[in-house]
């Protein structure tokens, strides 16, 4: 990576988590209410098969230590985040770089690639006439909100990224590639994973079954950008972890929630930080275009030829 991109992403990446560190703050601040609310409510856990598939009724005290893994799982994915990167975040911030890029920067520039993609592609398709279909989260109580949000960061990795990439990788590898066979936790926590062929193929799969499950909740127009942000969550749970994918995907639905009701002043001060955020995604974009062109298309090595 360039070192004045790698210096911008990095700068940009320490904005956002400083940011999202309010949501952390408020999941907590809002969970004894959460938690009362739940008690007296029902939910369904799911899977996605494409179509979104209801497996189990919970509620009550079952629902409440639900949440409570959602929202434990969220901090402690965040806070790993923070530490694996503390030491290096600061090296990419200067002129030095790094033997690997922090999970900070990884994870942050990916964030600004797909959020500047999903942006442009709104803007496109709504200048076209389309006006896409948007659930009314909203318009809910801002406790259901948090909930519901907790439940897409964790719950959807799980079943998108576990259950589609993890689990059948243990399986060809325990059948077909013993010599590639790692550790069971691994296959579950992702992050040690080439991508070869079989890993590739996985991403892809798991990005298109996530991307349809969202058409009936929201509409087909919802599909093309959700199976973007799906490339970028198999890649982060193949190369980083599980934990990198649920980070990244509770960026986007908790990007809204600090400032849900924090007034006017809040709101614009956010929209001047997407701003930046996009500009950044745009340059972020250009760069992954290119890395993905040179690993599926790599120079010949053209010593020795006429």
């Amino acid at each position: 990576m360039q070192r004045w991109l790698k210096r911008l992403g990095a700068l940009c990446a320490v904005s956002l988590f400083a940011y999202l560190a309010l949501a952390i703050l408020i999941i907590l601040l809002m969970t004894p209410e959460i938690s009362e609310n739940l008690f007296d409510y029902t939910d369904v856990l799911f899977i996605i098969t494409p179509t979104v598939t209801p497996i189990l009724e919970i509620s009550g005290a079952t629902l409440v230590l639900y949440y409570l893994f959602l929202a434990g799982t969220i901090i402690i994915a965040y806070l790993f985040l923070i530490g694996k990167s503390s030491p290096k975040i600061l090296t990419e911030i200067g002129y030095a770089t790094p033997a690997k890029h922090s999970p900070m920067l990884v994870v942050g520039g990916l964030f600004f690639a797909v959020l500047t993609i999903e942006t442009l592609y709104y803007i496109v398709i709504e200048s076209g006439g389309v006006v896409p279909n948007v659930p009314s989260i909203g318009n809910q109580p801002y406790w259901y909100q948090i909930y519901i949000f907790a439940q897409a960061s964790v719950w959807e990795e799980i079943i998108s990224r576990i259950l589609l990439i993890g689990v059948p990788l243990l399986w060809i590898d325990l059948l077909f590639r013993r010599d590639k066979l790692q550790r069971p936790r691994n296959y579950f926590l992702g992050g040690t994973f080439d991508l070869g062929a079989v890993e590739i193929g996985l991403i892809v799969f798991s990005a298109f079954m996530f991307g349809f499950a969202h058409a009936g909740g929201w509409d087909i127009w919802k599909v093309p950008p959700t199976i973007v942000a799906g490339l970028a969550f198999g890649y982060l749970f193949a190369r980083l972890g599980l934990y990198a994918a649920v980070v990244f995907h509770f960026s986007f639905d908790f990007l809204s929630i600090p400032v849900e009701n924090a007034g006017p002043a809040a709101t614009f001060a956010l929209g001047l930080m997407i701003l930046v955020w996009l500009a950044a995604g745009v340059m972020f974009a250009i760069y992954y275009l290119i890395q993905l062109k040179r690993f599926f298309f790599p120079k010949k090595n053209l010593a020795g030829t006429i």
